[in-house]
């Protein structure tokens, strides 16, 4: 299905094809989680690995609450290891610098892993990553990869 749509999860995005990569701005938590559950909800359905690298405003437990809410069963999910949350310092290379190319390398890595072990390709969602949007643009077109970075507006 390297070539089919897959859903966004999110209204007014619609349907997505592998390889793309793209951007949402928020101005609040509750914004942010709008945007993000319904996400990964799709993905899931959708036999997605789902790889979701929190950071402020969201907490770890906060994520697992939401996803919750919306998804009784996320805490089978969980467990198998169809989804997994990790917080944004775990992927700090050095001196809370992520290198591009090793994010670039995990996930296609990481996509690798997940189509041999069964699921249709890699669901992903990172923020704070402006560095990076062209190396990630310029060559997750190539991989069963769908990328939606998230900014904060900074409105108070």
């Amino acid at each position: 299905m390297r070539n089919g749509n897959r859903t966004s999860g999110i209204d007014i995005i619609g349907d997505l094809r592998w390889g793309t990569h793209f951007c949402q701005f928020y101005r609040t938590k509750k914004d942010l989680m709008d945007i993000l559950i319904p996400y990964f909800k799709a993905g899931l359905e959708d036999n997605e690995y789902c790889l979701w690298v929190i950071s402020k405003p969201v907490e770890e437990e906060e994520a697992k609450e939401a996803l919750k809410a919306a998804i009784p069963d996320i805490d089978a999910y969980l467990e198998n290891g169809k989804i997994e949350i990790v917080p944004y310092p775990y992927w700090h290379a050095e001196e809370d610098v992520l290198d591009p190319q090793t994010l670039l390398n995990y996930l296609t890595e990481k996509t690798s892993k997940v189509l041999a072990s069964g699921y249709d390709g890699l669901r992903y969602s990172g923020s704070d990553f402006f560095g990076h949007e062209k190396l990630l643009g310029s060559a997750i077109d190539r991989y069963s990869i769908i990328v939606l970075c998230t900014y904060s507006h900074h409105f108070k």
